[in-house]
């Protein structure tokens, strides 16, 4: 059978059902099994966090017909141990990634309905509620729950889960920053952050271990200084920045970028996607970009170009870049030209510190897929102060900098050393033009 990509598939029984092509990342169930309560893993977009999170979903959710078929010959079924946990359990799983509005009043609409909809999933729980708890239930189905309903409404599901079904709740939440950085480009941030800190933070709390078997939560950047996740001693943060068992679960490997290869048989253009695609590091793993790389694939004999810019939303970065000004011209400029930086990365973003510390500039250009960072080291100046060495993973990365620039021209209100900035960038010719 001739191998196919389905691209724009993050759906995993609708990919194995339509015999998509899979790069095998089933052994990400173990370490969920084997890991802490709550695991938090950062990526950046389109690198495949949420076909996984739909592979933990029909994995662990108990469902009236059996799921095991989709796990067949896949390495997890190597592991009998492991495949009893396979549909044992409920599972609550939501996606934040389409709630992005302008405004907190329509973010708050948009959530009760999608709340509204995960509630109405688990329909049959509220016919076992008291009479009070089964009214409160039965507004959010219908989406006419006043506003501070909304906020206990995940930790009222997952009890509610636990109680009907005498088993432990399995919680899964993908994208949970995206929301947040929209409400940081529009202007509701601090309200944004007390809803999240209500919502996620007290559904998650240690102390209700017996009701909670895990939580997996993905999201871009681990977001600090709000509280959000200040209580959750349970929590584990898998930082593409650490060696560990979830680096290679994101992203292909340069091993599966071998298999790929030879499957689809194109070896002769490894070049060109080490050249365009290559180049992120997650805990000593060489990665490529998975969007791209299928993207451009699929596309031969049509040359290579940027496939994954077109699919990121670029507001902060772009705020980020240009709150920085002239203090971050001088290394831009190495970037640029194909050298490395040395700074260290911190792996929570402040957002008050926008534009403000350049610590943090480097941290969201690394956690948001537009650096590679490799070579950990303390710091000459600061025994305690680990750094690393920061640089352009690929070409289409190299493009991302110069839309910047075009951004810059478009937005037609630069002041002069914003201009200065950008007269630099288009005057400067990188590694990556030559």
């Amino acid at each position: 059978m001739e191998q196919k990509f389905r691209i724009g598939t993050d759906d995993f029984k609708e990919l194995i059902d339509e015999k998509g092509y899979f790069i095998d990342k089933t052994l990400l169930i173990r370490e969920i099994i084997d890991g802490n309560k709550v695991t938090l893993i950062p990526r950046p977009r389109r690198f495949g966090k949420t076909l996984n999170m739909t592979m933990l979903r029909y994995f662990f959710e108990k469902s009236e017909e059996s799921r095991a078929y989709l796990f067949e010959g896949c390495a997890i079924a190597d592991y009998p141990e492991y495949m009893q946990h396979q549909g044992q359990y409920p599972v609550i799983y939501i996606s934040l990634k389409d709630l992005k509005r302008d405004s907190y009043v329509y973010f708050i609409k948009a959530t009760k309905a999608e709340i509204g909809r995960l509630y109405r999933e688990f329909l049959p729980i509220s016919l076992s509620l008291p009479e009070a708890s089964r009214a409160r239930y039965l507004r959010i189905c219908r989406e006419e729950s006043p506003d501070d309903e909304l906020y206990n409404s995940l930790k009222e599901l997952i009890s509610h889960c636990y109680h009907f079904y005498k088993k432990p709740v399995i919680v899964l939440i993908d994208e949970y920053d995206t929301p947040m950085i929209e409400a940081f480009s529009n202007g509701y941030y601090d309200e944004m952050a007390g809803f999240m800190r209500s919502w996620l933070g007290a559904g998650l709390k240690p102390e209700r271990g017996q009701v909670l078997y895990r939580a997996v939560v993905t999201g871009i950047l681990r977001i600090a200084n709000e509280s959000i996740f200040s209580d959750l001693n349970n929590l584990d943060v898998a930082s593409p920045l650490m060696v560990g068992p979830y680096a290679d679960k994101f992203g292909f490997t340069s091993y599966e970028i071998d298999l790929i290869l030879t499957a689809f048989h194109v070896e002769d253009h490894a070049d060109i996607i080490r050249d365009w695609y290559n180049g992120y590091s997650f805990g000593g793993h060489t990665i490529y970009n998975p969007w791209s790389l299928i993207s451009y694939i699929q596309a031969i004999p049509n040359p290579p170009g940027p496939k994954w810019l077109n699919t990121s939303s670029n507001a902060l970065v772009y705020e980020e870049l240009s709150a920085g000004g002239m203090e971050i011209k001088r290394d831009m400029e190495l970037l640029l030209s194909g050298k490395e930086l040395r700074y260290p990365l911190s792996e929570t973003i402040t957002f008050s510190d926008i534009g403000k510390n350049p610590v943090n500039i480097w941290s969201l250009l690394y956690y948001s897929g537009y650096l590679k960072a490799e070579d950990p080291r303390f710091a000459e100046y600061d025994p305690n102060l680990l750094t690393y060495a920061l640089s352009i993973p690929n070409r289409e990365i190299f493009l991302a900098y110069r839309q910047f620039v075009n951004h810059m021209f478009d937005a037609g209100s630069l002041s002069a050393g914003i201009k200065d900035f950008v007269s630099y960038f288009l005057e400067k010719k990188g590694s990556f033009c030559s």
